[in-house]
Order: C-alpha cells, then structure tokens, then sequence
C-alpha cells in the first residue's frame, strides 16, 4: 500500500470513497429511522372487546374499546387492556426487529444490539 503523499490522485479517490460510503451510511440511518418511527404494533384482545396500537417504544398510540366492553367488570377490562397492550408491544417489537435485520443483516452488530434491547418484550 502506498502512502498518502506517495500517491496523491490515489489518496484523494480513497478519501471521496469513504466521503460517500459515509454519505449512504447517513442516508441508510435515516431511512431505517423513519421506518422505525412508522412501525405501529396492533392487538386485539380475543373476542375484540379492546383493540390498541403501540409505537415500537411500546407506547400506547391508540385505544379502542367495543360498546360491549363497558358490560366488563373494571379489574377484568384493565387486565384485559394491559393484556393486549403487551401483545401489540411484542408485535411492535418483532416488526423493529425483522426491519433492522432487512436493512443491516440478520447478523449484524446493530441487529444484536436491538435483539438485545428488544429482548424483554420478545418473550
């Protein structure tokens, strides 16, 4: 390998490529954050009284309960909602996670560490 002022045509070109290889680096990072930042994890509760979507925080972003589900004791309705919100946390997660292995590959170092960090609502 020569040095950088052996060589300057060749020492400049490496220094473009890696210009761009970061440039789509960027632009490969924000791509996948707004994939991210779109992904909602949906659940229903298993005769649809309680329907709710999460963010892939596992924040609640919508909540729906059926007209018949004011007929449900309140311990049950709450159980059944926490139920269904974990549920739509674990979809919300698998989907985070099936996005980062689509973009960085499944064995990749930020697919590990999100596997990582996702692990608790992975089951």
């Amino acid at each position: 390998m020569t040095g950088f002022f052996d060589d300057p045509d060749a020492a400049l070109q490496r220094v473009q490529d890696d210009i761009r290889a970061a440039q789509q680096r960027a632009e490969q990072a924000a791509d996948f954050k707004d994939t991210v930042d779109a992904i909602r994890g949906r659940a229903r509760s298993p005769r649809g009284e309680v329907t709710v979507e999460v963010d892939t925080a596992g924040q609640l972003v919508d909540l729906r309960l059926a007209d018949d589900a004011t007929e449900i004791v309140a311990r049950d309705l709450s159980a059944m909602i926490l139920t269904t919100v974990r549920a739509a946390a674990t979809d919300a997660a698998r989907q985070a996670l099936a996005a980062t292995a689509q973009a960085f590959g499944e064995q990749s170092p930020v697919t590990a560490q999100m596997r990582a960090e996702l692990a608790p609502r992975l089951g």
